[in-house]
């Protein structure tokens, strides 16, 4: 086999490794920072004494989180639009309600985070539809 073309395929084996390795990771960071918001929101709802049906849109809040962490490409069962809302409608709970400030605290900088992280994504995403 010429050299060259052992060369070629050689960069061309490095380039989808690297594609591999780089997007399954930057997928496991936006599950795990759903799941840590998740995390966090059940263990803000404990220290809190909510009523009932601040209880219901939490809870329905995590499902929502938790569907959005399972879906991925091959299960697109939870999409941006659903993502927002639920952080919105989270931040409006945590906005009125009587959790503790370090409770508070620690879901708004998950949202923050994930937030970024979604902003990150379809930034990549526009600048490869340039292309």
């Amino acid at each position: 086999m010429p050299v060259l073309l052992r060369r070629r395929l050689l960069l061309i084996f490095f380039a989808a490794t690297f594609l591999f390795v780089i997007y399954p990771a930057y997928g496991q960071k936006r599950r795990e920072v759903i799941l840590r918001l998740r995390d966090d929101i059940s263990t803000a709802m404990a220290h809190a004494s909510l009523n009932e049906k601040q209880t219901q849109k939490l809870d329905r809040n995590r499902q929502s989180l938790l569907l959005t962490a399972q879906s991925g490409r091959a299960r697109k069962t939870s999409n941006q639009p659903n993502l927002e809302a639920t952080l919105k409608e989270i931040e409006k709970t945590f906005h009125g309600s009587p959790f503790q400030p370090e409770d508070r605290n620690v879901v708004q900088q998950d949202i923050a985070q994930l937030r970024t992280i979604e902003r990150n994504r379809r930034a990549r995403r526009y600048s490869r539809k340039r292309i």
